[in-house]
């Protein structure tokens, strides 16, 4: 579904303005804009400013993708309430209109257009079709009965099936049928998804008649069934692969052969009234994530304050002043401070996090690390914040050493509802032992994850907003990859994307339906250039793909192969298909393309996480393994955990041992218990959502389809509607 196109409240010049670190590396470029509001949401929006070449014209608005995690995001209440920030971003827009020229041709703006009253219509949402039609709140009202409303009409003949409409919309009463979304133009001659373009159709076009029917005043939901006309859509069609057993409708009419005319009529100006309201002000002095780059003066400055803040009366945990203070004793004590309930004093978490900043800023995106004889190096997976299990782990593995080099292989935080104990402790180890503990970023030390998934709200409650902007800076400094003995590669998701990356609409999650593995796969000393000083947003994914093959700017190269570190997942088929983590832009890839990387760099596997696994780990190609650390993910998901170890074998070459273990009682706290402190004190960043219920299909298998959680995992509570406990 496209988001709502609304006008922003522009940043100012300064706020735009994005000064470059040291180093010469850039945040990606981001500006705070706006806010959009609804009855039922607020949302912050993110602006994304002109930088590294990239151009600075308008794109219409994103609104935040679902981050399906896998198998065992059945929800941390079942059925029960939950609130996820809505965290959008896009490139600086003003009205409709410019949008518009930017796809090609004008639409005027409308002038005083009303808002549509939910309550005056029948509503039909894809989210409850499996041909992805349907109304969403943005679309605005008409009806298709009114002679005098009637512009002009145009009747055009599709020859098959798809024509390349992605989306109607019905007007009032769940009555008659809009465009509201298509394919723009044609990929190649002939082809079939732009048959709609090629004959003129226009998004705003109503249904008149199908096949010589008058269908003026019917159901929507009838005239879809002549129709039958939908652009496949992996996300819709995989989601609805999970809602067995629901009754469907019988349908009235049978679907009318291809070729077929259809009759459209285009409407007046002013016989189409707008959709959802208009954007409200963000609150005065609301708080809102810093997405400009820290200096070397700024650090200095936050330094400056943290060490002005007062001294904790009465306190009896470890105290932390800087990195030549931390011993085992102290690791060991914290660990237990911290299981007891407690934390470091506000004053010591931040001079601990502008330490850390300080050791990842000397890192590099590929860091190469040697395991010699007698030494063990563990790899774990995804954490998410579960403290207990770390304990665990650590009870298991012993703490780092010189003989037990260890590497956190990214989503160290949110979900849990310890997130703050696990990266306190994590970031202490690596003070002490800064060349025997190493870490990966995943999608999950992202700032977008961060407002969404708990682990903002954990910082504000326990700490404060301030500091987590300071984790944010140190996440953007975490390298992305480590190359072990130069035969083992170790990625928190995936591999590098197809090129050219082109975007296949219509292509679907058949193994036979990919991209075919790269001409020349990309090798790490490319890898090693990639600038990973960076925040994604959801226009990140978007602009990821091309329409067509083209010449990619550095830039852009270096931001699709960060997705794809971040958030590919590997598949059974071959090449490359589409993911269902996102809508777009983020790709599956299959053994042929694990192979032909792995063979190119001279590697013996590459290890990567981002997965739920039944047993916490799974070699899911024959050089490619995935570890997850975090057993009953979600309190829910009834996996176990597991870590690798990697010892040199007898021949040099590196073996690999996979642990197991099940998950450790926890204190009665809930996942995502303390995003009710964002939902609380930051209302203007959140929306109402449920947990969706699934069907969770083939749990925790091998296949494309395995233990998907589909792409609404969470979906929108609507006003006055009764949210389960």
């Amino acid at each position: 579904q496209n988001p709502p196109s609304l006008p922003l409240l522009q940043a100012s010049s300064d706020e735009m303005a994005m000064s470059r670190r040291p180093s010469g590396s850039m945040l990606a470029p981001c500006a705070l804009a706006a806010v959009v509001a609804s009855p039922a949401f607020v949302t912050p929006l993110w602006q994304s400013a002109p930088s590294r070449g990239s151009p600075g014209s308008t794109a219409a608005l994103s609104g935040i993708d679902a981050m399906g995690e896998s198998a065992a995001q059945a929800g941390a209440a079942q059925g029960g309430a939950a609130m996820a920030a809505g965290a959008a971003v896009g490139m600086l827009m003003g009205a409709r209109a410019v949008a518009g020229q930017r796809r090609g041709g004008h639409q005027k703006p409308r002038v005083g257009l009303t808002a549509r009253c939910a309550a005056a219509v029948r509503e039909l949402r894809p989210r409850d079709r499996t041909d992805g039609h349907g109304w969403i709140k943005e679309d605005p009202q008409f009806t298709d009965t009114e002679n005098a409303s009637v512009a002009s009409t145009h009747t055009v003949t599709f020859k098959k099936r798809p024509s390349g409409i992605k989306r109607y919309t019905h007007g009032m009463d769940g009555k008659g049928a809009m465009v509201m979304e298509m394919a723009e133009k044609a990929r190649y001659p002939g082809d079939p998804l732009g048959q709609a373009a090629v004959a003129g159709v226009k998004k705003g076009f109503v249904v008149k008649s199908v096949a010589g029917k008058d269908v003026r005043g019917w159901d929507f939901e009838d005239i879809m069934d002549l129709l039958e006309d939908y652009v496949p859509n992996p996300d819709v069609q995989s989601t609805a692969a999970f809602k067995s057993g629901k009754v469907t409708r019988e349908k009235k009419n049978k679907q009318v052969d291809f070729p077929a005319e259809i009759e459209y009529m285009e409407l007046k100006e002013g016989a189409v009234t707008a959709g959802a309201p208009a954007a409200s002000a963000m609150p005065k002095g609301a708080w809102m994530p810093r997405l400009s780059p820290w200096s070397d003066e700024d650090l200095k400055k936050e330094r400056e304050r943290a060490m002005a803040f007062p001294d904790p009366a009465n306190y009896t945990g470890p105290r932390y002043t800087n990195a030549s203070s931390l011993d085992e004793a102290w690791i060991k004590k914290l660990i237990a401070f911290q299981k007891d309930g407690g934390n470091l004093p506000k004053k010591d978490a931040y001079l601990l996090v502008l330490d850390t900043i300080a050791r990842l800023r000397s890192e590099t995106t590929l860091m190469d690390v040697v395991v010699k004889p007698g030494q063990t190096l563990t790899v774990f997976g995804d954490l998410h914040g579960q403290y207990f299990d770390v304990m665990n782990m650590l009870d298991m593995t012993g703490l780092p050493s010189e003989t037990k080099p260890f590497l956190f292989n990214g989503d160290f935080v949110d979900r849990g509802s310890w997130s703050i104990e696990v990266i306190t402790l994590l970031f202490a180890m690596k003070l002490k032992d800064p060349d025997r503990v190493y870490f990966n970023r995943g999608n999950h030390e992202m700032l977008e994850a961060n407002i969404i998934y708990g682990f903002a709200g954990e910082t504000g409650s326990k700490y404060d907003l301030e500091l987590f902007n300071l984790f944010s800076e140190a996440f953007r400094n975490l390298p992305l990859l480590h190359l072990i003995n130069k035969e083992i590669l170790v990625v928190h998701a995936g591999l590098p994307g197809p090129r050219p990356r082109v975007w296949l609409p219509g292509q679907t999650h058949d193994p036979e339906d990919a991209v075919p593995v790269n001409v020349q796969p990309c090798m790490l000393d490319e890898i090693r250039t990639v600038d990973r000083y960076t925040e994604l947003s959801p226009n990140s994914y978007k602009a990821a793909v091309d329409d067509s093959p083209r010449q990619e700017e550095k830039y852009e190269t270096d931001t699709r192969m960060i997705i794809d570190f971040l958030w590919a997942d590997p598949r059974g088929g071959a090449g490359y298909g589409p993911s269902y983590r996102k809508s777009r832009g983020v790709f599956m890839f299959g053994p042929d393309v694990t192979q032909q990387f792995a063979q190119a760099n001279k590697l013996k596997m590459v290890i990567r996480s981002h997965e739920v696994k039944s047993q916490g780990w799974l070699q899911d190609h024959p050089s490619l393994m995935s570890v997850f650390s975090a057993p009953n993910y979600l309190d829910t998901g009834g996996n176990s955990g597991a870590f690798l170890q990697l010892t040199p074998g007898a021949d040099g070459t590196l073996d690999i041992k996979p642990t197991t273990f099940t998950a450790v009682p926890h204190p009665d706290l809930p996942a995502m218990h303390h995003q009710q402190y964002i939902t609380n004190k930051h209302p203007h960043l959140t929306r109402t959502m449920t947990k969706k219920q699934k069907d969770m299909g083939d749990e925790f298998g091998d296949s494309d389809f395995a233990g998907y959680a589909g792409p609404d995992d969470w979906e929108e509570v609507e006003a006055g509607q009764k949210v389960k406990a």
